[in-house]
């Protein structure tokens, strides 16, 4: 059986991704979650979080992930 915590496997680790200043801050929010792999779960070395934010507005969740 799968481990609820098997997909952090498949994510990039935070510290590795690379944005362009040059992008919107919308296209800077899309190219994160391409990068990363999720919107939710996150990997930074050997920690790995999911935050949950309910029904809170996906520019505000990207908002408190992202400093644009």
């Amino acid at each position: 059986m799968e481990s609820d915590f098997s997909r952090f496997s498949k994510l990039k680790d935070i510290c590795d991704v690379e944005i362009s200043q040059e992008l919107s801050s919308t296209e800077k929010k899309k190219e994160y979650i391409r990068q990363t792999g999720s919107s939710t779960a996150h990997r930074v070395g050997n920690v790995e979080v999911e935050c949950a934010y309910g029904n809170m507005n996906l520019e505000k969740i990207l908002a408190d992930i992202i400093c644009g």
